[in-house]
């Protein structure tokens, strides 16, 4: 059976129990997070581009109180957009051709976040 509780303390119990399961929540997020962009840096590194080897390398991710964010560490981090998207190219004025797309990132992330969505759902029991 259930615990008897006085009226004057039930919102209190109420404020108590929320907070607690709000903490649980974060807490289990936060945990899911942390992995999926673990393996979402690998994928990242396994299939970016190889010229120098540069770019793959540089591949991170970095946590504070907003949330996990992967990205690009150290110059190449403009690389990124020209890469994914493929750009024109000019030399001296002219016009001379257009390097080609190389997708990797959106790929990536269609699948971590497809991942980190049935995660959620799975260990909060939705």
């Amino acid at each position: 059976m259930g615990q008897w509780i006085e009226p004057e303390r039930l919102a209190a119990e109420i404020h108590r129990q929320l907070k607690e399961y709000t903490d649980e929540v974060k807490e289990t997020v936060f945990d899911i997070a942390d992995t999926i962009s673990g393996k979402a840096v690998e994928r990242l590194q396994a299939e970016s581009p190889k010229r120098t080897g540069e770019y793959r390398k540089n591949w991170g991710r970095t946590a504070d109180r907003r949330g996990i964010v992967i990205h690009q560490k150290g110059d190449t981090y403009r690389l990124t957009h020209l890469l994914e998207k493929g750009h024109a190219l000019r030399r001296g004025g002219r016009k001379v051709g257009k390097s080609p797309a190389y997708p990797h990132i959106e790929k990536v992330e269609q699948e971590c976040v497809a991942e980190y969505i049935a995660e959620v759902e799975r260990r909060l029991g939705r």
